[in-house]
């Protein structure tokens, strides 16, 4: 097609004009963020509602629960997904917040920590970790896949990032574990918990809580072994992690290949 020295001057803005979008475009997605919540032993969230994982014993707790928290029963039996109340006893449960328990709470200061996070970025799944006592590599002549973690048994496990859960339950030497698929072909698995809260299946969010810390499975002691896999081969969590400045490491006994 015929263009004269103005078509051509304005076909070139046109180009440089779509060409700024699309770099923008790429910028903004490079480095989106968003706003995470971290849950706590608190408030914790479940298929997108707040409340809190109880162990129920009976169902007189039950009730007890259901009337504080101001919430209705066929409530709880939708958000645990069972359709008898039978399903609830000997087992944990989540009991599901009314607004005004969840004002509340975070009136009194107890309300979920926000961070700010990359889009695609990994956070830590325990809320204070300072030591390692193995890390990613070479230990007693064989590979070890991820990290140990001590901290006291009970402590929140949370999801190191938005995924689906794949496999949950008694995993060998890893005791119960969970494992959540998420983009990209990554895995992570958390494994030695002595409760694990959801099902297969399940959509998590990053910063949820999935189960409690425990000792099960090939465990001197209460922690918890964190993994991240690519396509199932084993990488470094420290390379994907964000920078702990305080964080000790057991590197005696490990060394660390990052």
């Amino acid at each position: 097609m015929w263009l004269n020295k103005k078509g051509v001057k304005m076909k070139s803005m046109v180009t440089y004009g779509l060409y700024f979008v699309v770099v923008v475009i790429f910028s903004v997605s490079l480095f989106a963020s968003e706003l995470v919540f971290l849950d706590n032993e608190h408030i914790q969230e479940h298929h997108g509602v707040q409340g809190k994982w109880y162990q129920i014993n009976s169902k007189n707790q039950l009730d007890t629960l259901v009337m504080k928290h101001e919430v209705e029963l066929n409530e709880v039996l939708r958000v645990n997904s069972v359709a008898n109340i039978k399903n609830l006893l000997n087992t944990y449960v989540f009991i599901p917040y009314s607004e005004k328990c969840i004002k509340e709470l975070e009136a009194k200061g107890l309300g979920r920590k926000a961070i700010e996070c990359k889009d695609d970025q990994f956070i830590w799944p325990l809320a204070d970790v300072s030591v390692l006592t193995s890390v990613f590599g070479l230990r007693w002549g064989e590979i070890h896949p991820g990290l140990d973690m001590p901290v006291p048994r009970g402590t929140i496990v949370r999801a190191a990032k938005d995924g689906r859960v794949i496999a949950v339950g008694y995993a060998g030497g890893y005791g119960k574990e969970i494992v959540i698929e998420h983009r990209n072909n990554f895995i992570t698995r958390y494994a030695h918990n002595s409760v694990n809260f959801v099902k297969v299946g399940d959509l998590v969010r990053r910063g949820q809580a999935i189960g409690l810390v425990g000792s099960t499975g090939r465990s001197t002691g209460p922690h918890l072994h964190f993994e991240i896999r690519l396509n199932e081969i084993p990488l470094d969590p420290l390379d994907f992690l964000p920078e702990n400045p305080s964080l000790q490491v057991n590197e005696h006994r490990l060394k660390n290949w990052r």
